[in-house]
């Protein structure tokens, strides 16, 4: 019994004097909790995720937003005018360029890693004046009996008249801020803008500018040529055509007298390509021609234009453009742009 007792109280003490292997465990995890608790770890709330990298804006990134605000207000403009009475297929036509001129450029932003969340986004705040921009262009007095663009950017353009306002609304800021634009994008933007001028003297929307810029002397170089084929056009053409040829060979010559200030005149020393004896060459060089001159707008410009100079030769452009369409030259969206 004795020896019994024995045995069991040295169990008994042996256990006491062995702690158990779990509390070195639990008392082990405690330390290097309070370790790490004293060196800032909470574990009340997740690490910080990583800094978000700043986007670098895009080359000439404002400007291009601006226009494509502007150029959606321009087809909500014609879809308005589409769906009352006095659409037809010359809107329906210049809301098809007008929407491939928004495609282009939205595609240039996005390929230069512009969000289309920002891009929508400059749509829904509407065109934003150029900043800084002091421009020495001066806009076309709008003609008589002719209805402005709306004050109020939401009221709707109804009308084909208020339509050609709105496309010949932009201003010398426009213009100006161009210059301050790489070449690639002053040449995409000066051809868009020449096409929605052209747009608007379709409309019938008198749009040619009487500020002469260092670019006049070229203009003018530039018409009278065209002049000068139209006269030949008009004599070896008969019926529709040949009235449709004088009709041009006038629209040419108002144009030469009001970019030189003088009666027109016949250019010196100026050929034909080919010869034109039949109402088949004359057409033909009525369409090269006229397409000719439309494409020319860049380099009419040259390499580092004015304001002035973009706005002179835009609206050059744009009303050779719309005498082009009446010879089966289709408008193009960037007429004359290479880039």
């Amino acid at each position: 019994m004795d020896g019994d007792t024995r045995g069991l109280g040295s169990r008994v003490m042996d256990g006491l004097g062995r702690p158990p292997r779990r509390l070195f465990v639990l008392g082990g995890g405690a330390a290097v909790l309070a370790l790490l608790l004293d060196r800032g770890l909470r574990l009340d709330a997740p690490p910080p995720p990583p800094p978000v990298p700043t986007r670098r804006p895009a080359p000439d990134e404002a400007l291009l937003l601006s226009a494509v605000a502007d150029l959606d207000r321009v087809v909500a403009a014609e879809t308005s005018v589409l769906a009352g009475d006095e659409g037809g297929a010359l809107v329906r036509r210049l809301r098809t360029v007008n929407r491939e001129q928004l495609r282009v450029l939205r595609g240039r932003l996005t390929n230069a890693g512009v969000p289309t969340s920002v891009i929508d986004a400059a749509v829904a705040a509407g065109p934003v004046p150029p900043a800084g921009a002091t421009g020495t262009g001066t806009p076309t007095p709008a003609p008589s009996g002719a209805t402005s663009a709306p004050d109020n950017p939401d009221e709707p353009v109804r009308t084909r008249r208020a339509l050609a306002a709105l496309l010949d609304s932009l201003g010398p800021d426009d213009w100006a801020a161009l210059t301050t634009a790489t070449a690639s994008t002053r040449e995409l933007l000066a051809a868009a803008y020449a096409q929605r001028l052209a747009g608007a003297a379709l409309l019938g929307r008198e749009v040619a500018t009487s500020s002469p810029s260092p670019a006049r002397p070229e203009i003018a170089a530039r018409t009278q040529p065209l002049v000068y084929a139209f006269e030949v056009i008009a004599a070896q053409s008969s019926g529709d055509q040949r009235q449709a040829a004088e009709e041009t060979l006038a629209a040419l010559v108002r144009l030469d007298v009001a970019l030189s200030g003088t009666t027109s005149t016949m250019p010196a020393g100026w050929a034909l390509p080919y010869a034109v004896t039949t109402p088949a060459a004359a057409r033909r060089l009525a369409t090269e021609t006229l397409s000719s001159a439309v494409e020319a707008g860049a380099e009419v410009a040259g390499p580092q234009p004015s304001a002035a100079s973009l706005e002179d030769v835009a609206r050059w452009v744009a009303d050779v453009q719309a005498l082009a369409v009446g010879w089966d030259v289709p408008m193009t969206a960037f007429p004359g742009a290479t880039t």
